[in-house]
């Protein structure tokens, strides 16, 4: 795949309209089903039988009486070989309502089923007996079949562990925990109950506040390693551990200059201007420039705990990023204004008293922010983290629940990676033990939102990053089930892997100036550049058009062409490029904008697609395609790994004649032309990889180049299908449609080719198509 530049962003009247393709126009087919003849994995054997029959009894005598009355069931563990973990292998009919049925995943490999006397029973005889070719099947992908224990509901950490690990409070120290869940009806209120008399009979105090009632997840104040003991034996319980502390980047004020002149207050504007909600540690008002931009605040902070140093640094950058630091790249210079929301009270002794915020609490007061204000700020800028790196199987419950918050309240969060502090610091390339200690930290994985991780604006010749490669304290991806993370990077500030070399990014500290450095400040600058997007497209767009838009155009910080295969878990996508250059076309690009919806076990297709007529010669096509897919996947906490359960493939291709050598007749397969990126192969066994693990991410990138040799075709075909799992698409008549959102850029990577006009023209003989409306940017006026 070649390597090639975005489009020209010279500016000027040479700008032209992104076209938005109107939905129901894709022709809807449905998917016609197939499959070969189950294929045992091993041999199964009586022998192999009986081990397996001998687990299930182990259960039935040893667990199943001491619950089954009180919770009518209990959890059990199965393991299944890792080349049995796809969607099609997956052991459903051994496994089954009429058995005990699937109700979790974890790991990979690692299924949870509802284990009950009867399907027991049942299950144990479907093992002994069954003889048909798709049991046998399932049979020999299964491992072990066992309890759920103790120590795996403590992932294998002492409980005085845990104990030492969890933040304090007055009466005890507070975990996490997580129940599973058996589905809707009686039994899974049984095992809520369960879990509540269970603790009280254990003397610990249990709250939900913060968490959704769905989510099965709670706040639990413990006293004593015996204590969490006691909750990790709790039947319901999936998983105990600390209760994550949130975090922000203790400031270091570096190069300060007292004062600052001629920046631009709010009063300098024309127009109305986008905003950012800053949720932080507050925005001091006593930088009077600075005050100006912020139309409006609420603060959950003590006043004895407020230290505004973080958020007003954060809040700098958002307002004036790129006038403070000219001289880097992708930063608009236009207006934006901020939101303050205090949640994060001071956790620097030298500047006075600390306390700390935890998870849940957290969460409740920026739910209750959300509630005021999500109708009017789409933007919410979240440079914060924990210490708790997060699992490549498992997405973090923090994360989980800031996908709830923006999919109900239609916003977009915008999330750091994470800062790795231990010297030395992180090298690029990074190897050994940086790929597992360097990942992100939660809530980075969140599936909705966006994280961005740091770049170095300058090059160190030794002990540091070059240029514009990842920063040396900058988290790496990738996220749970391998899906890209870090979306973005921006600029940060940098230092040496020794951390004894420091240069900052620039920003505001109360009246004057300084420099500092984190992903805290890479992230304010993605925040304002998504603000501008949405504020810049009337009527207001979906968060995920929004980010597709973002993402689509964002590009490896050096040298301006795609991201290596193999880079994306560093540089994500790339740097995201402001508006008005995402958001337009030049004449020798065309960009579609596809907003639909998809149903499962159908797809949508789009046959005889357009195709610029300079961009064909002699029956070949040659130019650049581009595409970008966006969706916010159906999810189910309960699955781990597995969390989200949909997915969209998208094709964009050609027939081609193709003469066969036997019978010499002309079939005209399809061929596709346009092929994902970041296929993440070798992680595993690369069949597996490449069908199921970044196959399920909510933003995917495609790009062909067909230059300089060309291709050969008959005509072009667009198809988009949706896959899912965990049999939500079991009932076509009311399984929930897939909304989505595709943007297609066809260019000549030469800039020489009049490809905008020539597919105008088609598109409105071909297309019901509107131009995508975007309002003119708020400018400030020149002071004299």
């Amino acid at each position: 795949m070649a390597d090639t530049k975005d489009g020209d962003r010279s500016g000027g009247p040479q700008r032209l309209p992104i076209k938005v393709i109107l939905p129901n126009q894709g022709k809807e087919r449905l998917v016609q089903s197939g499959g070969s003849k189950p294929k045992p994995f091993r041999p199964v054997t009586v022998e192999y039988r009986a081990s397996l029959r001998t687990q299930v009894k182990a259960i039935q005598k040893t667990v199943i009486p001491a619950v089954a009355k009180r919770v009518g069931g209990v959890p059990v563990r199965v393991k299944v070989l890792s080349n049995a973990v796809a969607k099609s292998h997956r052991p459903d009919n051994l496994f089954s309502v009429n058995t005990c049925p699937i109700i979790g995943a974890g790991g990979l490999g690692e299924l949870f089923l509802k284990g009950t006397p009867a399907g027991l029973d049942k299950l144990g005889q479907e093992i002994e007996s069954n003889q048909s070719e798709r049991i046998i099947k399932e049979l020999s992908a299964v491992e072990v079949i066992e309890p759920v224990t103790p120590s795996l509901r403590r992932r294998k950490v002492a409980p005085l562990d845990i104990l030492k690990r969890s933040p304090r409070r007055r009466d005890g120290f507070l975990t996490r925990v997580k129940l599973f869940d058996y589905g809707a009806g009686a039994d899974q209120e049984r095992l809520v109950e369960d879990f509540i008399n269970s603790a009280n009979d254990a003397k610990v105090k249990v709250r939900q506040a913060g968490y959704a009632p769905n989510s099965f997840t709670f706040e639990v104040e413990c006293q004593s390693a015996d204590q969490v003991e006691s909750i990790s034996r709790i039947v319901g319980v999936r998983s105990i551990g600390p209760m994550p502390v949130l975090r922000t980047v203790t400031p270091r004020a570096l190069n300060i200059q007292p004062s600052i002149g001629h920046l631009p207050t709010a009063a300098d504007t024309d127009g109305d201007f986008p905003i950012v909600a800053v949720v932080d540690t507050g925005v001091s008002d006593a930088n009077p420039e600075l005050k100006t931009w912020i139309i409006g605040r609420e603060s959950f902070v003590a006043d004895p705990h407020r230290n505004p140093t973080h958020g007003t640094f954060v809040a700098g950058l958002i307002c004036w990023g790129g006038r403070l630091n000219p001289n880097l790249k992708d930063i608009s210079q236009g207006p934006c204004g901020v939101f303050d929301v205090q949640v994060i009270p001071n956790g620097d002794p030298s500047y006075g008293e600390i306390d700390a915020i935890t998870e849940s609490e957290f969460l409740v007061s920026l739910d209750t922010a959300l509630k005021q204000h999500a109708n009017r700020i789409k933007v919410w800028n979240l440079s914060l983290g924990t210490d708790e790196v997060c699992s490549l199987d498992d997405f973090s419950s923090f994360a989980q629940q800031l996908d709830d918050l923006q999919e109900r309240y239609q916003v977009s969060f915008v999330l750091s990676a994470g800062n790795y502090n231990t010297p030395p610091l992180l090298d690029y390339p990074r190897e050994g033990n940086q790929l597992p200690n360097g990942r992100i930290t939660s809530p980075a994985d969140s599936v909705l939102g966006i994280t961005v991780g740091a770049i170095s604006h300058i090059a160190y010749k030794a002990k540091g990053p070059k240029l514009d490669h990842p920063s040396a304290f900058s988290r790496h991806g990738a996220g749970p089930n391998h899906i890209i993370k870090p979306e973005f990077v921006h600029y940060g500030g940098t230092c040496s892997t020794d951390a004894a070399h420091i240069s900052g990014i620039r920003s505001i500290y109360q009246t004057g100036s300084g420099e500092d450095l984190g992903t805290s400040f890479s992230t304010p600058l993605v925040s304002r550049s998504l603000a501008e997007t949405y504020h810049q497209i009337t009527p207001t767009p979906s968060p995920v058009l929004a980010r597709a838009l973002l993402t689509h155009h964002a590009r490896d910080p050096r040298n301006g062409c795609r991201i290596p295969d193999g880079e994306e878990d560093y540089f994500g996508f790339g740097r995201p490029v402001p508006p008005p250059y995402c958001l337009e076309c030049t004449p020798h690009n065309s960009t579609l904008i596809f907003e639909d919806t998809l149903r499962p076990g159908y797809f949508l297709e789009w046959d005889d697609f357009p195709y610029p007529a300079s961009l064909t010669q002699d029956g070949r096509y040659f130019g650049e395609v581009w595409m970008t897919v966006a969706f916010a996947p159906a999810r189910g906490s309960q699955w781990g790994t597995e969390y989200c359960e949909t997915h969209i493939e998208a094709s964009f291709g050609v027939y081609y004649p193709k003469k066969s050598r036997e019978t010499g007749k002309i079939s005209h397969p399809f061929k596709g032309l346009v092929p994902p990126e970041h296929k993440n192969p070798g992680l595993l066994y690369e069949s597996y990889q490449v069908r199921e693990l970044r196959k399920w991410a909510p933003v995917r990138t495609y790009h062909g180049n067909f230059n300089p040799k060309g291709e050969r075709g008959d005509r072009w075909r667009l198809k988009l299908q949706l896959l899912s799992r965990h049999g939500i698409d079991q009932d076509r008549q009311t399984a929930k449609p897939q909304p989505f959102s595709l943007i297609l850029t066809i260019a000549d990577p030469e800039g020489k080719a009049p490809v905008y006009d020539q597919m105008a023209q088609v598109i409105r003989n071909r297309f019901q198509a509107n131009n995508l409306v975007v309002r003119a940017a708020a400018q400030i006026r020149a002071r004299t």
